[in-house]
């Protein structure tokens, strides 16, 4: 278990630049050792077997080409230059 005494969520809340309530302070302090527990049982999980590439083939999906409904966007569009929206001029 973490040491209670070395979470100041004030302190970390600084560090990240968030601005916290008091409740959401309340509600971190009591979060945050539950959350660093969980880091340390993911630090003491076994990641030192091999995956075997045997059983992996392509995890990635096909590129399916689709029709694209952007010549039907360009029609009703009031301005247009080629194939671009052409909108108002920024300063």
């Amino acid at each position: 278990m973490v040491d209670k005494k070395i979470i100041d969520p004030k302190k970390y809340s600084e560090l990240s630049k968030i601005d916290l309530s008091p409740q959401e302070m309340e509600i971190l302090d009591k979060q945050f050792p539950e959350i660093l527990e969980y880091f340390d049982l993911l630090s003491k999980a076994d990641t030192s077997e091999d995956i075997d590439s045997q059983t992996l083939s392509n995890i990635f999906r096909e590129d399916i080409p689709k029709d694209s409904i952007a010549d039907e966007i360009l029609d009703v569009v009031p301005e247009k230059k080629g194939r671009f929206v052409k909108g108002p001029r920024m300063m």
